[in-house]
C-alpha cells in the first residue's frame, strides 16, 4: 500500500479513525474500554507454552534516547548506599546494612506504557481534553492510572526479521499491516 504522509493525510485519518465522544466526554482510558473481563479469561485460554520473552530494554547511560524530543537523554543511574559504605561502617546508625541506588530518566527513555496524555492533535489531547491540563506538575487528565484495571491481555509475537529473511530490523524501519497479516499467516498466529 503506498499512502502518502503529509498534514492533509494525518487530519483526514484523524476525523476518521479517532474515537473522542466514543464513550463519553470523561473517558480516559479510550479503547482499552474494549477490554473487558471475558476476555482477559479468553486470552489465559490461548497459552500454549510457557515462553517468557524479555521486552525490556537495559535501563543505562547508552539507551535509546538520542535528544530527538525535547531533550531526552537516557538513564542515570546514582548510587545511593553501597557495599563499600556498609564496610566502612557509614551505615551502623540504623543497625541495618544495605545498597541503594535511583534511576533518573524520562518516561519514555526505555519500555513503559504510554498514557493517552502524551500527544497532542492541533490544540487537543485525547478526547478534546485542553493541553493546558498537562503542566510541569504532570497529567491531570488521560494519565496512566486510568488504566490499570485495563492493562492485560492476549500478545502475540510476531517475527518480522525472521519473515523478511533479516539478523534484525534496521532503525526506524517501517512495518505495515499488510505485513503483518502475511508474517501471521506464514507463521500460523
Amino acid at each position: 500500500m503506498n499512502i502518502k504522509m503529509g498534514k492533509q493525510a494525518i487530519a483526514e485519518a484523524t476525523q476518521k479513525l479517532k474515537n473522542w465522544g466514543r464513550w463519553g466526554k470523561d473517558d480516559q482510558i479510550g479503547t482499552l474500554n474494549h477490554v473487558r473481563p471475558e476476555d482477559i479469561v479468553k486470552a489465559a485460554r490461548l497459552i500454549r507454552t510457557g515462553k517468557v520473552f524479555a521486552l525490556g530494554i537495559p535501563l543505562d547511560s547508552n539507551g535509546p534516547q538520542t535528544g530527538l524530543f525535547g531533550g531526552r537523554f537516557n538513564p542515570i543511574h546514582q548510587m545511593l548506599a553501597t557495599g563499600t559504605d556498609a564496610i566502612a561502617g557509614r551505615q551502623d546508625w540504623n543497625k541495618i546494612r544495605y545498597a541503594d541506588d535511583t534511576l533518573n530518566l524520562c518516561v519514555q527513555g526505555a519500555t513503559h506504557w504510554d498514557a493517552l496524555g502524551h500527544i497532542f492533535y492541533e490544540d487537543k489531547a485525547y478526547n478534546g481534553h485542553s493541553p493546558k491540563l498537562i503542566d510541569s506538575r504532570g497529567l491531570s487528565v488521560l494519565g496512566i492510572e486510568h488504566s490499570k484495571s485495563k492493562m492485560n491481555g492476549r500478545g502475540v509475537l510476531f517475527d518480522i526479521a525472521r519473515f523478511r529473511g533479516a539478523p534484525w530490523l534496521k532503525d526506524c524501519e517501517g512495518i505495515g499491516h499488510d505485513e503483518l497479516d502475511a508474517c501471521a499467516k506464514a507463521q500460523g498466529v
